[in-house]
């Protein structure tokens, strides 16, 4: 009876603990322009002026993502369209405020974090299509 109700209580607990992590906050678009703008200053040695043009690049872009994704009325494949969109509009307004150099350094660490996401999304997939334990087999 105890360890049953210890696999209840855990189970309930389990299921909270999940739903509190789906809920987790959005950062708002200001907060996530002004961390972007701080790693791009630390990683591509940007100077002052540049992170000021960089954060409000990115502010922009956020606000847009936003209403983007809060747009109900958009098919996910609109949203991914437009998402896609202020990608491409962002980089054309990067290439305007870096040099030539930064902006090399920008595409080579984007495209690291591209292969990581892919990297991970491969393992989940992989972990999917497998046991949970190994079956067990009769003893004879």
């Amino acid at each position: 009876m105890k360890t049953l109700i210890l696999a209840l209580a855990f189970l309930v607990g389990g299921t909270a603990m999940a739903q509190q992590q789906e809920k987790k906050e959005r950062k708002t678009p200001e907060e996530r322009a002004n961390s972007s703008a701080q790693r791009m200053k630390t990683k591509l040695s940007l100077d002052e002026a540049q992170t000021t043009k960089i954060h409000d690049i990115n502010l922009g872009i956020a606000q847009k993502n936003d209403a983007i994704r809060d747009n109900s009325s958009l098919t996910r494949e609109q949203k991914m369209s437009q998402l896609k969109e202020n990608q491409n509009s962002r980089n054309v307004q990067y290439k305007e405020v870096l040099t030539a150099d930064q902006y090399a350094k920008y595409e080579a660490w984007e495209k690291e974090k591209r292969e990581k996401m892919e990297a991970k999304r491969a393992e989940k997939k992989g972990e999917k299509g497998k046991p949970t334990s190994p079956p067990i087999e009769d003893e004879l």
